[in-house]
């Protein structure tokens, strides 16, 4: 450990190390067991970005320094601005957790570095939300924004990894290489720490890639041949970034469902073969369906009872195609 009074420490920053100037430095409260004194609560002053921070000596005016991978035990006590962000975070309310993170971003950044720093797990957080509303143009600013990574776990830098693979999708045709590349390098370094969702926003960033291959004015007519590799392949991402999240959170999910549905709808021969067909379905017309057809129909079911379009905003396209909806299964003995 090392000590400083405040003149010291007020040349310091004067010379050069950060510290907040326009008004006071939020501080925190962390227990820790100090050589030779055991544990005990301190008020943090910063922390240097490097892993150590600095704390009154009780009792004086000593500025003393400590490094929190060298102690037994550094624990950082949950603000309440952060408790409250995470509350509205596992309840869902993923607009409002994401406005309290970043003021809790800024407020604490002098504490990035250290273990649990809310300031640098704020930024985590924000990044997610942005991720789980699907507001993919944000994403990218906002996970290279979080500061002091190296303090984080390996599943959440390894939820940090995916964040920013989703943040390079840009909807342009030559962007599934440079996807695909940085999907095989996340996997290879954070493999084992990616939990079921992260790897769900790589299989989206993937779908994304892929889909944007296919120009936009043949969704809205039918997907040339040369193009329904490339939208077959875009499916399938989508609807393993679908199982993927499921259970996790809705917005981005329904999102790939969508987007596969639509691409479904526009392959070869499904319009066409809607158009002939019966409303309610036949069971004779359904068996004789193009693939690409029955997979449209069954994803528009799916979306309806999985991911319900909410009243005021209606899903025409997954109304339209769930009215081909036939049970195979109706009449047989498991069916009934």
């Amino acid at each position: 450990m090392k000590s400083f009074n405040y003149i010291g420490f007020a040349l310091a920053a004067l010379s050069g190390m950060q510290l907040a100037t326009a008004q006071e430095a939020a501080k925190l409260t962390a227990y820790a067991a100090l050589p030779g004194a055991g544990a005990t609560q301190l008020v943090l002053e910063r922390g240097d970005g490097n892993g150590s921070f600095f704390y009154l000596q009780k009792g004086t005016d000593q500025l003393m320094q400590a490094k929190a991978s060298t102690l037994k035990m550094f624990y950082i006590q949950t603000p309440a601005d952060m408790a409250n962000a995470l509350r509205d975070y596992y309840g869902g309310e993923y607009a409002d957790a994401r406005k309290d993170f970043a003021k809790i971003k800024k407020k604490y950044a002098a504490f990035a570095g250290l273990p649990g720093s809310p300031g640098t797990l704020a930024g985590l957080y924000e990044t997610i939300c942005a991720v789980r509303m699907c507001d993919v143009a944000a994403v990218k600013a906002l996970a290279d924004s979080v500061q002091g990574t190296s303090a984080l776990t390996a599943a959440d830098e390894a939820k940090l990894a995916a964040a920013k693979v989703v943040g390079m999708i840009n909807d342009k045709p030559d962007s599934f290489a440079p996807i695909k590349e940085a999907v095989e390098a996340a996997m290879k370094e954070h493999g084992r720490n990616l939990d079921s969702e992260a790897n769900g926003w790589l299989r989206y960033a993937l779908a994304r890639a892929a889909a944007a291959q296919v120009p936009a004015d043949q969704l809205q007519g039918t997907i040339a041949e040369d193009k329904v590799k490339a939208a077959s392949v875009a499916v399938d991402f989508y609807c393993q970034a679908v199982m993927s999240m499921h259970g996790s959170q809705k917005v981005l999910p329904a999102d790939a469902l969508n987007r596969a549905m639509t691409l479904l709808w526009a392959m070869p021969g499904v319009k066409e073969y809607a158009a002939k067909s019966p409303k309610p379905m036949e069971k004779t017309v359904w068996n004789a369906a193009p693939a690409d057809f029955r997979d449209a129909v069954a994803m528009a079911r799916y979306m309806k009872t999985m991911y319900p379009a909410p009243a005021d905003a209606p899903n025409a396209l997954a109304d339209q195609l769930d009215a081909y909806y036939f049970n195979a299964k109706k009449g047989t003995k498991k069916g009934n």
